[in-house]
């Protein structure tokens, strides 16, 4: 019999795990007051911290969504500053919204841009690494941790415009109205779950002349569809102290920009 509810190292150090330098980060992305419903939210999707219903909490995550946010811009700025801006963008897990919010007000995308964000409210994750090649088939969403209700409240909190929902409860991933002209995921498809695996129903949401952009897991391995696009591999700052970068796959049907490095520099093996 457990005495004491599991906790995660990282959650025991507390904010200790972080860079400091992350206060200093410019809040982008602002956070709505942590009742025990939003400090619930945010504890299972952000598994780093531990998060109450108070002001520390608040500040803690906003502190971390900001930068965590400004390490994904400046890995991605490199290769989509080379491309159209986007028109079309859309977010696979986002989470609360902090990427969407701060992408956007630092124009990555055009800044008209049409916004869909696909997620489900969920109450677990399946990040086990046994999950990672055989996740969860639709319409078995079990692995989602997101809060639809929250999210559309993060959002407007932000006043973000022109965005749109979809709830992967009720539309399979394949389903959804492509083609966009940015497709990414940061912490879920990639990272947590194979992209080989879900690669036929994401490619069909990017067009010609677009590209998709997921977070590696780090025990990923080049498969061998990849060379039927064109690939390039970002380097992303983790905002843990001494962490090694992340490694972030950017996907084409086009030639790329040479921003970052080729997958066999990556990948030497």
């Amino acid at each position: 019999m457990r005495l004491f509810p599991k906790l995660s190292l990282n959650r025991l150090r507390g904010r200790s795990i972080l860079d400091p330098a992350i206060l200093a980060t410019e809040q982008v992305f602002l956070a709505p007051p942590f009742t025990p419903e939003v400090a619930a939210a945010v504890s299972l999707i952000s598994t780093r911290l531990p998060f109450r219903a108070d002001e520390r909490s608040r500040l803690l995550y906003q502190a971390e969504a900001n930068a965590m946010s400004e390490k994904e811009y400046e890995a991605l700025s490199p290769l989509i500053g080379q491309m159209a801006r986007p028109r079309r963008v859309l977010e696979i897990g986002p989470g609360l919204g902090r990427s969407a919010v701060y992408f956007g007000r630092r124009r990555l995308w055009d800044e008209n841009a049409e916004v869909h964000l696909y997620d489900a409210t969920g109450a677990q994750t399946k990040y086990k690494t046994r999950h990672y090649d055989r996740p969860p088939q639709w319409p078995d969403i079990s692995s989602f941790c997101g809060n639809l209700p929250l999210l559309r409240s993060f959002l407007d909190h932000n006043r973000m415009a022109n965005y749109r929902i979809f709830n992967a409860a009720e539309l399979p991933l394949s389903r959804l109205p492509g083609p966009y002209d940015l497709v990414y995921a940061f912490f879920g498809l990639g990272y947590h779950w194979s992209l080989e695996f879900y690669l036929d129903e994401v490619t069909p949401l990017v067009g010609e002349n677009s590209v998709l952009v997921c977070t590696l897991h780090r025990n990923f391995r080049p498969f061998a569809r990849l060379r039927e696009f064109s690939t390039r591999i970002l380097y992303c700052r983790d905002i843990k102290k001494n962490a090694e970068p992340r490694k972030l796959l950017a996907l084409s049907r086009s030639k790329l920009p040479e921003a970052g490095v080729s997958l066999a520099e990556a990948f030497p093996r």
